[in-house]
């Protein structure tokens, strides 16, 4: 049988599939369902700064939820943490990792909305918190970015060097609406497809050769065939969160044995042996990331 088993972030995973944050991880009574489904780690909510600002008891509270889940559950628990002030971001992120959180994902949910701010400073926002962060905090970070960078490949980069240890692509924004009748803004909440994993496959598989740090996708993950996609470019997790709550917890055990099938079937010694076979850097063809693939489709769809 194919070994299953993934390094992310420097965490020994029984395999890929990770349970994003959700509502699902945020009670120790699903956390088991998905460990015994078979995720390979899960990612607790976030814990926002705004919240704590006003209940201070949810610290403590969210610090008791990561020792219950780490001693009741036998996979990494990852915290999550999405902060607005550097004092917020460094003060809560050292209580997590005191709690006993296995890692701590950083969900920077930034909007730039401002014309008197420049992409430069915005990605400076990123480089010195994950700096500061590093310095202070001693378990697994990892940084859940945006696709809306004007260069994410440097970004990613320049998020290497300050230790960081993995980032998960991407954030899906949630967007606002307009109640027409009301003349409000409201809320907008839209499960992942498939399609959306493409982008995530894409930037993956660029990145891939030129560095060394942990890669995780998330958004649009629903099939095996996203799965094996995502893992042949290169990514060491998979984290799930639609596609669970569209076919139910139980979907989780039959992507893992769907994934070994394909393995043992293929002849792969395991997940291992076919992260980034499919990267940049290996296929027969690298421009079909670039802009041939664009000009491609336009050619062939005209």
């Amino acid at each position: 049988m194919a070994d299953l088993s993934s390094v992310y972030c420097g965490l020994l995973l029984k395999n890929p599939l990770i349970a994003s944050a959700s509502p699902l991880t945020a009670e120790l009574a699903s956390a088991k369902q998905l460990q015994s489904a078979g995720a390979g780690a899960v990612v607790l909510p976030s814990l926002f700064e705004e919240s704590v600002r006003s209940d201070e008891s949810l610290l403590n509270r969210y610090a008791d939820k990561i020792k219950s889940y780490k001693d009741a559950l036998d996979i990494p628990v990852i915290a999550s943490l999405n902060g607005v002030t550097e004092g917020g971001w460094l003060d809560h992120a050292k209580y997590l990792e005191e709690a006993g959180s296995d890692a701590i994902e950083l969900n920077i949910y930034y909007i730039a909305a401002s014309v008197r701010e420049s992409s430069d400073q915005i990605e400076r926002r990123y480089i010195d918190l994950v700096y500061k962060l590093r310095a202070q905090i001693g378990v697994p970070i990892a940084v859940k970015l945006t696709h809306q960078f004007s260069s994410i490949a440097h970004l990613v980069k320049r998020l290497e060097d300050t230790g960081v240890n993995g980032v998960v692509m991407f954030n899906r924004f949630y967007l606002p609406d307009i109640d027409v009748e009301t003349m409000s803004v409201t809320p907008s909440l839209q499960l992942s497809n498939s399609s959306e994993s493409l982008l995530r496959i894409r930037w993956i598989g660029l990145l891939r050769d030129q560095v060394k740090l942990s890669m995780a996708a998330t958004g649009g993950m629903h099939s095996l065939d996203d799965v094996l996609k995502t893992l042949l470019v290169g990514a060491d997790a998979i984290q799930l969160c639609s596609v669970l709550f569209e076919k139910g917890i139980d979907e989780l055990t039959r992507l893992r044995d769907q994934l070994e099938h394909w393995l043992d079937k293929k002849g792969y010694d395991g997940v291992e042996s076919i992260k980034g076979l499919m990267s940049y850097g290996k296929v027969k063809d690298p421009s079909g990331f670039e802009r041939a693939n664009y000009l491609q489709v336009l050619e062939e769809n005209s």
